[in-house]
Parts: C-alpha cells; sequence; structure tokens
C-alpha cells in the first residue's frame, strides 16, 4: 500500500495505547516508513467525519450573498 500524505511505502506496526494506568492496549496499524504517518480505521473515520464538517462550513461560508449598494450623496 502506498501512504496518502507522501507516496511512502506503508507497513504493519504494533503500537501501545496508554488507555489509563492500569490498562495497555496493542494495536496495530499501518505505518509510512518514509513520512511516519500512521493509518488506523478509527483515525481515518475521525479524519473524514472531520473534513465534511469543514466542507459543510466552507459551502456555508462561500454562499453568494445578495450584495446591496447604497448610494451616498455628498453634497458641500
Amino acid at each position: 500500500m502506498r501512504c496518502g500524505r507522501c507516496g511512502g511505502l506503508l507497513i504493519v506496526d504494533s503500537f501501545m495505547d496508554f488507555e489509563d494506568d492500569e490498562d495497555h492496549l496493542w494495536l496495530r496499524a499501518w505505518r509510512c516508513v518514509n513520512c511516519g504517518e500512521v493509518v488506523e480505521p478509527s483515525i481515518t473515520h475521525q479524519r473524514r467525519a472531520q473534513r465534511s464538517r469543514l466542507v459543510r462550513l466552507t459551502k456555508r461560508l462561500t454562499q453568494k450573498s445578495p450584495k446591496y449598494h447604497e448610494i451616498v450623496r455628498l453634497s458641500a
């Protein structure tokens, strides 16, 4: 597989997730040997959700609003 960030090679690697002081969870995920990017299903899901929220916000902010031009006459 190829990294979405840099195009480098992804390998399977093991990581330790420190959930709390008593319980440590081992996690297997893809890691890029070139840039170190970690790709794991829950990370990917969170990034997609965040990206879709940003797209919706951007669309809402860039919608064309009616432009009002007010003519003000200046007199001396």
